[in-house]
């Protein structure tokens, strides 16, 4: 338990030092907390000569007394020969201690709290960097809606042990200064003393058992509480469709249940350590009760006051020592979300696709793919011996039937994928070799998935491009023939799109995706389906656009609609992952292989 318990705590300080938190930085808040339990226990020895002198009024004994009668010496004789100022000196220093403990507290918490919340913020850039790291296929396969959870509870569970450190070393030396006083007031009554805190300790660590099993379902459920949530939420329209709301609100109040159960199981459990403690401390201190007055009545070893004080003390020592197990519990609980955090900073599985170090300033001659294939995680064959080549200036259409690996090509040409070495080049350089930027900066991408955020259409068309000017933009937008519609609406290309670009049709959104890559102005132009969403009278006028802005520039089509590939200067047929047929249309068509059947089907003549 302890071993496990430390392996936590190492965890944390090595996501801290990750994140440029280092653990020194707790330094500053320990000893304010340090200072203020010592302080504590100073204010409560003090309570043993203010408790003897009002029993007897008499307070002369200061005088002898070690520590306060090194103090009393450099004090004029008139305040140390009154009982009476000694006493209003005597209470003066303990009114001060008091204060002075809390002032001590307050700042340790404040340093705490700054750096609970520097922590937490480092933590969410750095893993949101991380994140934007990962190749695609990692996000093919996992869920957004976990990796919000992360974001938005798991980066702050992860840290919450290491928050409350000042709290727990504060109870660790106060609980060291209340037993050396009680050991100075009675070492027999103490050494009797010393099985309480044992049994608290197996009390403890038995509800901690507990604790760490119901952390790692804990974390579970949060997952999927998280993935559910956005799930529904950008399905919204697929649930109201099929009129599943009833089945979705049951699926969702199945899964808030089970997370609602654990959370209560863990606070319950946690909560039941104090009510415990409470009860073997009373019963534990009518013991020592008990053996106070015989020592008191029989070997007559210390004042009445000291056992006020020790009893005082014996009670406080007890909830200190609860705060200081009360540690493993909240290590316990924060097991789950760690594991997750530190999960994000494992390279395993991430996908990582990492560039060269040759900087790609133009395309001279080709992309050539040779031989290429490609195999997702799991086994399954996309590509296979693909080859082709792609000519500068030229415009490209791949086409074949749904499912032929036609999107994964762009995937391994846009280094969203990471390929095998030697199967793609460009100007005779493996692709492997370039730096992802420099290569990105070259290429525009229309997808087929439009790809909006929810802010202005001025901000979309010109994403990634900060210098850029209104008249750019308006070029690109009557290009991508959208200044019509851009006219209609009041505030222009200030508008908000709304999220995933929500306010705009299915066409409209298609166009604002093209704006953007003519924007770009990039040497390589693909388009993924570019037209697959727009009405025959505005594919012809896009056609246009397009036709004019792929002038001078390397295109790259995918297209289901054949209609739209009439003019590209070859044309590549990609089935079950092979290159079935190149050649321009009309050798195609007159092979009557895979394309001719494509092209009938669509009725073009």
């Amino acid at each position: 338990m302890r071993q496990k318990t430390f392996s936590t705590i190492g965890k944390i300080f090595s996501i801290l030092r990750g994140i440029n938190i280092h653990p020194w930085y707790l330094i500053i808040p320990v000893v304010f907390s340090v200072s203020s339990a010592i302080i504590e226990g100073i204010s409560v020895g003090l309570l043993i000569p203010m408790l003897n002198g009002l029993m007897t009024k008499n307070f002369s004994f200061l005088k002898t007394t070690k520590g306060l009668s090194t103090l009393l010496e450099l004090l004029p004789t008139s305040i140390t020969s009154s009982n009476r100022s000694l006493l209003i000196l005597l209470l003066c220093i303990f009114v001060s201690s008091v204060i002075l403990k809390n002032i001590f507290r307050y700042l340790s918490v404040l340093g705490m709290s700054y750096i609970a919340t520097r922590s937490h913020h480092h933590l969410r850039k750095v893993m949101f960097g991380r994140f934007l790291t990962f190749g695609k296929l990692f996000f093919d396969r996992t869920s957004t809606g976990h990796h919000t959870t992360i974001f938005s509870e798991f980066s702050y569970d992860a840290l919450r042990p290491i928050f409350q450190i000042n709290k727990y070393i504060n109870a660790l030396f106060s609980l060291l200064v209340y037993l050396l006083v009680m050991w100075t007031i009675s070492w027999k009554i103490t050494f009797f003393a010393l099985p309480l805190f044992f049994i608290l300790n197996l009390v403890v660590k038995r509800i901690i058992r507990n604790i760490k099993g119901y952390s790692v379902s804990l974390a579970q459920s949060g997952s999927d509480l998280g993935k559910k949530t956005v799930e529904i939420l950008s399905t919204l329209l697929l649930v109201k469709s099929y009129c599943t709301e009833d089945a979705e609100k049951k699926h969702y109040a199945e899964i808030s249940d089970r997370k609602a159960r654990l959370d209560y199981r863990i606070a319950a459990t946690q909560e039941l350590i104090f009510p415990l403690q409470e009860i073997i401390t009373l019963l534990a201190a009518l013991l020592l009760f008990a053996g106070m007055l015989y020592l008191m009545s029989h070997e007559q070893t210390s004042s009445s006051s000291s056992f006020i004080v020790y009893f005082y003390l014996v009670i406080n020592s007890a909830n200190k020592f609860g705060t200081l197990s009360n540690i493993q519990s909240v290590i316990a609980s924060a097991e789950g979300a760690l594991n997750e955090v530190m999960g994000v900073f494992d390279d395993t599985g991430k996908e990582h696709v990492e560039g060269g170090g040759e900087e790609f300033t133009s395309l001279s001659r080709e992309i050539a793919f040779r031989n290429l294939s490609f195999i997702f995680p799991g086994g399954r064959k996309v590509l296979d011996d693909v080859s082709f080549t792609i000519n500068k200036g030229e415009m490209v259409a791949i086409v074949g039937p749904t499912g032929g690996g036609k999107t994964t090509i762009i995937n391994l040409l846009m280094r969203f994928y990471d390929c095998p070495p030697n199967s793609l080049f460009i100007d005779g350089k493996d692709i492997r070799s370039f730096t992802i930027p420099s290569l990105r900066k070259h290429v525009a991408l229309v997808s087929q998935e439009t790809q909006l955020f929810h802010s202005s259409l001025f901000q979309n068309v010109s994403y990634g491009l900060p210098h850029v000017t209104v008249t750019q933009v308006e070029k690109a937008v009557a290009q991508a023939r959208l200044t019509e519609y851009i006219r209609t609406l009041p505030l222009g290309l200030q508008t908000l799109v709304g999220d995933r670009g929500v306010k705009l049709s299915g066409g409209e959104k298609q166009r604002v995706s093209i704006a953007r890559a003519l924007l770009k102005g990039s040497e390589i132009l693909i388009l993924d389906e570019a037209t697959s969403s727009l009405d025959s009278g505005t594919e012809h006028l896009i056609q246009e656009a397009i036709n004019e802005a792929i002038k001078d520039k390397t295109a790259i089509v995918i297209a289901h609609r054949l209609s739209t590939i009439q003019h590209a200067d070859r044309i590549v047929v990609i089935d079950h992952g092979h290159v079935a047929e190149q050649g321009t249309r009309e050798e195609l068509l007159a092979k009557h292989g895979i394309f001719y059947d494509l092209w009938e089907q669509q009725k073009f003549v």
